[in-house]
């Protein structure tokens, strides 16, 4: 600790009325325990600029924190209060102490701006307390109420503490606003994630944020699980594609920004991710790297050892008629029923939604307006209407209301944004609407009835929706208008279900990518990492190995006087295990990592792009060393034709 730091803390202690601390002291116990994490496959020496992987530093920061706990240092008189201690979730606190006998722990964050007071339990009853404290509020002074309770639920001790947090300036630019309401929202906190400008941020009732993360994630934003876990895909860690760039790094994590595991995938995701069920796999989108096609296919990803063990390409599924470019599909969402192992996808750029058997990789039914299927050898497989049905058009968001429970029919819904630019069809009507539209399906039947429609502003892209059947409420995110209204770009309606009354509006001024309702878990966040399980899981493309050709290296360019500096100049890190190399899209052709006697190439030209829009990114292409044999390397790259010295080296060992 600084000399600086030593004479205010009992300054800070008096006015926080508790010891409060920061991620880099944290980092300062990692260091104090010698913490190491011994899981990598090889130890790295390099000139290359490195950073810790998101899994490995949640790791050494849970040792460090059980240590503490662990050395009773800290009591229910002298609480620590770590604030942001994952360093991504800067309006988060750990508050850690031990208390002479077991109970369990309450705190409630005293309400400001209009909301009210806001009261967590952790039910867990224990001497050592780590408890995570969510809810607070940015640019100020938060007073959180912290209550010892027995088992009886008596309250036996009782503090205020004071944690300041400060303004979270850009990391939140797309912030909603609450424009007009009729009565209170149905629901506590509202997630808002992704977009070209989004954050990540919960807003309440009255739209204070009361959660951010300070990092960006992937445009389609982070897929929110259903117990408050979140899988966070690294905005500029992707790989080439025909098309736009799948996201190939991604984190399992909690709203303390605390990683569970780090997940590799050589295909990458896109759009939507969710738990097949509780705890279980994960169901995802993904795309064929083995064609010159995008965002066409389901995988099933091991929780835990990250390894794909189901893909289904549904250019093998659907007719080669609509197979015309190389996004005819764009799966955008995904829903799971557990009993016929099957699945529900929305696919924008044919006006589909499809039910997908696990099991025997085919369709079960699709759902659309009949002519689009007519005579082809789908034909039998499309739904029939059953009533008048307003149809959707390039739809997002398919989700299940309801199994079959209660009347034998499978109730779904979706955010038709009732656009046709994708795939052009004559009974498009052009209305300037988009809709929540509701349906029942008889499987037996093969028919399909609209329960109801909700008419909203036009939203083109993205977008989704809820509905809660014991409220009667229904929430329209509405992620991307056009044209705008009132300088608003993005918008979140709660309505009535049965009238259509719009109850509560709130509006962004950028777009975002969805939104749903969310509760803090903090009984999950309060459990210690289990850290007998690996922190890196899955697999990227691999380099292969080749007998060094020396002339293959004597006359290259040099990284340093030969490409112009710029933003388009190529970077190079290494990321864990990863050596990472940012680039235009498809600029970067070659990695190598050479040797006199072996030489490693990470080859990214099975893909070129065909469109020009997502011509203009940057991203890290990645070279996993795992598997490279010990032994001092040079790194050279192939950019734009050449190969260029870097300079740079890596000692593997």
């Amino acid at each position: 600790m600084k000399a600086i730091d030593k004479l205010l803390a009992p300054i800070k202690k008096l006015s926080m009325n508790a010891l409060v601390a920061n991620s880099s002291w944290l980092d300062s116990q990692v260091k104090k325990y010698n913490i190491l994490y011994t899981k990598a496959a090889n130890n790295y020496k390099s000139n290359i600029k490195k950073i810790e992987n998101a899994a490995v530093l949640s790791y050494k920061r849970e040792l460090a924190i059980n240590e503490i706990l662990k050395s009773g240092e800290y009591d229910f008189d002298n609480i620590l209060v770590i604030k942001n201690p994952y360093e991504i979730a800067p309006m988060s606190a750990l508050a850690l102490f031990v208390t002479d006998k077991p109970c369990k722990v309450r705190y409630t964050v005293a309400g400001k701006r209009g909301s009210e007071d806001f009261t967590k339990c952790d039910e867990n009853i224990t001497r050592y307390h780590r408890v995570p404290i969510l809810g607070m509020y940015e640019s100020t002074i938060n007073t959180v109420t912290i209550n010892l309770i027995d088992e009886e639920n008596n309250i036996i001790a009782s503090k205020k503490i004071r944690i300041i947090i400060r303004g979270l300036g850009k990391i939140v630019r797309n912030g909603m606003k609450l424009t007009n309401s009729k009565q209170p929202l149905s629901k506590d906190f509202i997630f808002v994630s992704g977009g070209y400008h989004g954050g990540v941020y919960t807003f309440d009732k009255k739209g204070n944020i009361r959660f951010a993360l300070n990092k960006i994630p992937q445009y389609c934003g982070v897929y929110l699980f259903k117990d408050g876990r979140f899988l966070f895909p690294e905005k500029h860690m992707r790989r080439p594609a025909w098309g736009n760039a799948n996201t190939v790094v991604m984190h399992e994590m909690d709203m303390m920004g605390r990683v569970y595991r780090t997940y590799y995938d050589k295909k990458g995701l896109h759009h939507w991710a969710i738990e097949k069920e509780p705890d279980g796999n994960i169901l995802a989108l993904s795309s064929s790297i083995d064609d010159t096609y995008m965002e066409n296919e389901i995988v099933e990803i091991d929780r835990m050892t990250g390894e794909i063990v189901k893909e289904i390409n549904m250019n093998h599924l659907l007719v080669e008629k609509y197979i015309t470019r190389n996004d005819w599909a764009h799966i955008n969402s995904i829903e799971y029923i557990k009993e016929d192992d099957s699945v529900i996808i929305s696919m924008r750029n044919v006006h589909t939604i499809a039910k997908i058997s696990l099991k025997d990789e085919s369709i079960v039914w699709l759902l659309t307006k009949p002519k689009f299927y007519k005579n082809t050898d789908v034909e039998d497989k499309v739904l029939k209407p059953k009533g008048d049905i307003k149809w959707f058009f390039q739809q997002h968001a398919i989700q299940i209301v309801h199994g079959k429970e209660k009347d034998g029919k499978l109730h779904v819904m979706l955010f038709d944004n009732h656009t046709a630019n994708r795939r052009p069809v004559k009974w498009f009507d052009k209305e300037k609407k988009s809709n929540i539209m509701f349906f029942a399906i008889d499987e037996k039947e093969m028919t399909v009835m609209q329960e109801q429609y909700l008419p909203i502003p036009l939203s083109v892209t993205r977008s989704n929706e809820e509905y809660d059947a014991e409220t009667g409420k229904v929430l329209a995110m509405c992620a991307n208008l056009k044209p705008p209204i009132d300088d608003y770009n993005g918008k979140i309606y709660e309505i009535d279900y049965n009238s259509g009354e719009i109850l509560n509006e709130f509006s962004s001024k950028l777009d975002y990518f969805s939104a749903h309702s969310v509760e803090f878990n903090i009984a999950d966040m309060a459990k210690p990492l289990d850290l007998s399980n690996d922190m890196i899981v899955g697999e990227l493309c691999e380099p292969v190995r080749e007998d060094t050709n020396s002339e293959q290296f004597k006359n290259m360019l040099s990284f340093m006087d030969d490409i112009e500096d710029g933003d388009d100049k190529p970077q190079l890190c290494m990321y864990g295990e990863l050596l990472q190399i940012r680039a235009l899209d498809h600029m970067l052709e070659k990695i190598y990592l050479y040797n006199d006697k072996d030489t490693y190439i990470q080859d990214f030209t099975d893909t070129e792009q065909p469109l020009e829009v997502f011509g203009t990114q940057h991203y890290f292409m990645s070279m996993p060393l795992m598997k490279v044999k010990h032994g001092e390397y040079n790194v050279a790259i192939q950019f734009k034709g050449n190969i260029y010295d870097t300079q740079k080296y890596i000692s593997v060992f």
